[in-house]
């Protein structure tokens, strides 16, 4: 560390109002100047130039830093208030104070658009959504409306919609309410998936305030590939009982099959002949959000043609709504002639849920499930359940900013989604997240803020308080249609072949993922993806390419990558074996050029390196080791630590004269193989 002091006659004045000033240090290689700066022509303008000043540098050595005076807690305090309540956190925490003031009628109108078009799709979703969560249909709308609220207050995505989606949905059903009691009228209780959202909410919140965001990272895209694509064959395939009319059907991939296959006898005609006609509708209304206009540059389009082109989208982007309505029509005309043949989503509660925290405990008649028991029915749920939702909404989140070339902020958006998730649960909504099919929506009817989401919100107000009697109408087959059709978009083959030309490697953390998505479960395919994937990426760090040479009597061994304690046993090892292979043993020379930090591991690893090549007649000689290691390797008191600047510094000064005779020669290389200099590279 290089600082100056100033060389004046004056006494610094170390304390003001009784407090000491702290002394500011420069950064690493850089100097502070901390008296008087010297002006272009002297003092004042004049010609007469200052001196120079008088430097010294002191090196510490590595840890060692300059300490600071101690600030009073009454000044961290201060310090700490005015970071959290300074305009710039303020504008980070909530991002609708960045782009509100610039809002106008041109925004407004695709806000809108966006907004009616996304609320049309949320409501038959979330509907279908809590299906697949194993509970009651209204549960889905009470998930599906505060959230929105929240995130157009402090989301720092333009295109995405939050809310229930089909993997939080499932995960839901695996963790809390296949586990819950069930309630007299034979429907699941929800106060473990109420449960579960607000502890998701509480987690989220952490890892934002601990910027824990960057987790994502470390989730190799083949592997969030393959979790998603066997999530929405899964979650296609819980569907199907629905379809055809069965009951009792359990939601595993494995198990679902099994038993579809027993009583497909059992198939419901009616229920599977609307489905299916429902599917191949909302395919084809989805393809008219796809129609690439041809307009001619010589005479733009009138009004009425872009008006007609803009219905024609909405209606493609609105195909969900448009189905069910429709099948919901040809239900209730069904059911006024007499005939009861197709399946209704039934009675739903009318009006908003209360505002309330979420119980932490279950009292139904007889049965009494304490806090303790709850939590413990939640299990893994609790730590699992936001991982998934984090990976689903960060994929999601950056991919969308990524094709409209805009940043998102991990960190806040893990605020908003705790926060969401949080007020949802006092609304008795179960767990939310970013969603792919109403954020493909949003972003492709041309939102230009997140204040599309406050209509999506207010649609699904309006709904609860007015629409909930039309709702009995609309037939689970038609629910289930939609959901197939939602999660076969997620179904993504094409990237295999893309993985395949890239780096086939990247194919066995994707096979694996899916293989297990689909056996084990949803909810531990991911994680053993993840565990394939940072096994592969680790690899090379616990078994590092080492290059061996030889140079005028000396063995040379150069690690190409940093030496931490996953490749510190392997370096140590195969240097041994392989300086021992020659016929007489000579000093080796390990250059340490490209690493640029050792840990605890690798210290050790080199004293027993020192100790076996003295036991053989050997000397260990560390060369070209960087600032930074050669203050740990002191720090660590290695006994007989040899280290010198360069290679050609450890030749001169251990060559013995006798020893020009004796030279050890690595055998010539391959002429094929490219090497030069008697170069051989190893690894385990």
């Amino acid at each position: 560390m290089v600082f100056s002091t100033d060389t004046g006659n004056h006494k610094p004045d170390l304390e003001k109002n009784g407090e000491p000033i702290p002394l500011k240090v420069a950064p690493l290689e850089t100097s502070v100047h901390m008296g008087k700066e010297p002006h272009e022509n002297g003092v004042n303008g004049s010609a007469k130039h200052d001196p120079p000043e008088k430097k010294f540098e002191i090196d510490y050595g590595f840890g060692d830093e300059l300490t600071r005076p101690p600030l009073p807690v009454k000044e961290h305090v201060k310090n700490c208030c005015r970071s959290c309540f300074s305009l710039d956190t303020l504008k980070s925490r909530f991002p609708i104070i960045t782009w509100l003031p610039q809002y106008n009628l041109f925004k407004m109108q695709c806000d809108i658009i966006a907004g009616i078009t996304v609320g049309l799709t949320v409501i038959p979703q979330s509907l279908a959504y809590a299906g697949i969560a194993g509970l009651p249909p209204v549960y889905g709308l009470y998930s599906s409306f505060i959230c929105t609220f929240v995130y157009t207050l402090m989301g720092s995505a333009k295109d995405i919609t939050i809310g229930p989606s089909a993997i939080a949905s499932l995960i839901t059903a695996s963790f809390a309410t296949s586990v819950s009691p069930t309630l007299p009228n034979g429907d699941k209780d929800a106060t473990l998936a109420i449960l579960l959202s607000f502890t998701t909410g509480l987690i989220f919140i952490a890892m934002s305030a601990l910027k824990l965001g960057i987790i994502v990272s470390y989730i190799s895209l083949p592997v969030i590939n393959a979790f998603s694509s066997a999530a929405a064959i899964t979650i296609a395939v819980s569907q199907i009982k629905t379809l055809l009319g069965l009951k009792g059907i359990p939601n595993d991939f494995i198990d679902s099959l099994n038993e579809i296959g027993k009583k497909l006898y059992l198939t419901n005609v009616w229920d599977l002949t609307m489905g299916m006609t429902c599917i191949v509708v909302v395919v084809l209304l989805k393809k008219l959000r796809e129609i690439k206009w041809k307009n001619n540059p010589d005479k733009p389009p009138s009004m009425g043609v872009m008006l007609l082109r803009k219905c024609i989208f909405i209606s493609g982007a609105s195909s969900t709504a448009i189905v069910v309505i429709l099948a919901a029509i040809v239900l209730y005309i069904l059911e006024t002639n007499g005939i009861h043949a197709i399946t209704p989503t039934g009675k739903i509660k009318p009006g908003m849920p209360d505002f309330q925290p979420p119980k932490f405990d279950i009292h139904i008649g007889n049965l009494t499930v304490t806090t303790a028991e709850a939590f413990a029915k939640l299990g893994a749920g609790i730590g699992i359940v936001p991982i998934i939702c984090l990976i689903e909404a960060m994929s999601v989140g950056k991919y969308f900013a990524r094709v409209n070339q805009y940043k998102l902020d991990p960190t806040q958006e893990l605020l908003a989604y705790g926060i969401g998730n949080i007020l949802t649960s006092f609304f008795q909504g179960y767990t939310i997240t970013g969603t792919f099919s109403r954020t493909a929506i949003n972003a492709q009817c041309g939102v230009k803020t997140p204040l599309g989401c406050i209509l999506t919100g207010v649609i699904v107000i309006i709904s609860l308080f007015f629409l909930t009697p039309l709702f009995y109408y609309i037939p689970k087959c038609a629910l289930a249609a939609v959901i197939i059709a939602a999660v076969l978009a997620m179904v993504d083959f094409t990237t295999i072949k893309m993985i395949y030309k890239a780096n086939k490697l990247d194919l066995l953390p994707y096979a694996i993922t899916f293989i297990c998505t689909l056996v084990i479960g949803i909810q531990w395919g991911i994680f053993v993806g993840i565990g394939v994937s940072l096994f592969i990426l680790l690899y090379p760090i616990s078994r590092p390419k080492i290059l061996f040479s030889s140079q005028q009597g000396f063995f040379i061994v150069t690690p190409t990558h940093g030496l931490t304690f996953p490749g510190a046993e392997f370096l140590e090892i195969k240097a041994l074996d392989k300086a021992l292979e020659v016929e007489k043993p000579n000093n080796v020379i390990l250059n340490m050029e490209h690493v640029s930090n050792i840990d605890f591991s690798a210290a050790q690893s080199l004293r027993s390196l020192i100790v076996e090549c003295e036991f053989h007649g050997m000397k260990l000689i560390l060369a070209q080791a960087q600032k930074r290691v050669r203050r740990q390797l002191k720090i660590a008191k290695i006994a007989n630590l040899v280290l010198v600047k360069t290679i050609q510094d450890a030749i001169d000064k251990f060559s013995k004269p006798s020893m020009d005779s004796h030279e050890f020669e690595v055998p010539p290389p391959n002429e094929n193989n490219g090497a030069d200099d008697a170069f051989i590279m190893s690894r385990l």
